[in-house]
C-alpha cells in the first residue's frame, strides 16, 4: 500500500444541514493515527473546492450523504483529477438515500458504501467497496469499572420501530420507568416509560454506554431516498462501535447476521430478535451485573483491535491507491 502523501477529507453536504459533521474529525483523525507523514485536512463542504486548490491532494475523500439539492461535486472531481490525484467518496447513509448517489457514480475512482446490502446493487463498473463506519478512541474510549445507572439504556430517534419495540418492552415490564432512560430528540410518547426529550452530544454518549447495566441497540427504519429497490440495511450503524469502545454491553434487536461480522455473539455482544430474547438477555444481566462488565470489557478490547477509524481509512487507502 502506497501511504498518500496529502489528503483532503470535505463533508458530502454543507455543515447547516449536516448532523453528522463530528464524523468528519473522527475520520480525519484517523488519517493522522494511520499516516502520521500525511498532511491531512478536513473542511467543510463549503470549502471543499479552495482546499483542492491549495492543497493539491493525491487523495480526496468526500465523506457522507450526497443527497442535498444544490450540492455539486464536480469541480472538485476536475481539480483533484487534473493534477494526478484520486477521488473517493464514503457514503455513510446507505440504504436510506441509495437513490441520490447515482450523480457521484461518474466522479468517483472509487466508493466506499457503510452498508453491505446496498453492494450488490451498485454498477458492477462503480468500483465500489463495502467500509462500516467505526468509533474514535480519542471520543469513545472509557475504563469499564462499575455500572451504576439505569438498567438498561438507548439514545436516539424514536423511528416507528424502536417507538414500537420499546412499547412492546413496557408492557411486558411493568416498573421499566424506573429501569430505563431513553433520550433523543423525538416529541415524548406515553408509551414509552422513562423518555426524556434532548439531545446529547457524541462527545458525552460514551459516558452513558460505560455506566448503564445494559444498552439497547436497535437500528432505524426510515427511507429518504430508497424506493427503486427498497434495500434493508444489514451493516450496524457507527454508535454499534462507538458504544463498544466505551464498554458497553449491548443488546443488539435484529435478524441479521452480519453483526456477527464484527463482534463474538455472547461474549463480546448479545444478539436478540424478538422482545422474549431481549428480556432473556436483560434479566440475565440483572441477575449477573459482573456478566455486564465482562461483555462491556471483551467488546471494547474487539474496537480497539478491529473497528477504530486508523483502521478503517488504511483499508480505505489500500483500494483508493491501488
Amino acid at each position: 500500500m502506497s501511504a498518500p502523501r496529502k489528503v483532503l477529507i470535505a463533508s458530502g453536504s454543507p455543515d447547516l444541514l449536516n448532523t453528522n459533521t463530528l464524523l468528519r474529525g473522527y475520520v480525519s483523525e484517523g488519517f493522522r493515527r494511520a499516516f502520521p507523514d500525511a498532511q491531512v485536512t478536513a473542511v467543510p463542504y463549503e470549502l471543499a473546492v479552495s482546499a483542492a486548490r491549495t492543497l493539491v491532494p493525491d487523495l480526496a475523500l468526500v465523506f457522507g450523504s450526497v443527497m442535498i439539492d444544490g450540492t455539486d461535486y464536480d469541480h472538485l472531481s476536475e481539480i483533484v483529477r487534473r493534477a494526478g490525484g484520486r477521488v473517493a467518496f464514503w457514503l455513510h447513509d446507505d440504504p436510506y438515500e441509495f437513490d441520490a448517489n447515482d450523480r457521484v457514480i461518474p466522479l468517483a475512482d472509487v466508493i466506499f458504501t457503510n452498508d453491505e446490502a446496498s453492494l450488490d446493487y451498485y454498477p458492477v463498473e462503480a468500483g465500489v467497496h463495502h467500509l462500516p463506519l467505526g468509533g474514535c478512541p480519542v471520543t469513545h474510549l472509557r475504563a469499564v469499572e462499575h455500572r451504576a445507572a439505569p438498567d438498561l439504556f438507548f439514545c436516539g430517534h424514536l423511528f416507528e420501530n424502536r417507538r414500537k419495540f420499546l412499547g412492546q418492552l413496557a408492557d411486558r415490564v411493568p416498573d421499566l420507568d424506573r429501569r430505563l432512560i431513553v433520550i433523543g430528540s423525538s416529541d415524548v410518547d406515553a408509551r414509552v416509560p422513562g423518555w426524556y426529550r434532548a439531545t446529547i452530544p457524541n462527545i458525552m454518549l460514551p459516558d452513558y454506554y460505560s455506566t448503564a447495566l445494559s444498552v439497547l441497540n436497535i437500528g432505524r427504519d426510515l427511507n429518504l431516498a430508497n424506493r427503486r429497490y427498497g434495500i434493508r440495511a444489514s451493516t450496524p450503524g457507527p454508535r454499534t462501535f462507538e458504544a463498544a469502545f466505551a464498554g458497553a454491553a449491548q443488546i443488539f434487536v435484529g435478524d441479521g447476521l452480519e453483526i456477527m461480522d464484527y463482534f463474538e455473539p455472547d461474549r463480546e455482544i448479545l444478539l436478540a430478535d424478538s422482545v422474549d430474547a431481549f428480556l432473556d438477555h436483560f434479566e440475565r444481566l440483572k441477575r449477573q451485573p459482573s456478566l455486564s462488565l465482562e461483555v462491556g470489557r471483551k467488546a471494547q478490547e474487539r474496537a480497539l483491535s478491529d473497528h477504530g477509524y486508523e483502521r478503517r481509512v488504511k483499508t480505505l487507502v489500500e483500494l483508493a491507491l491501488a
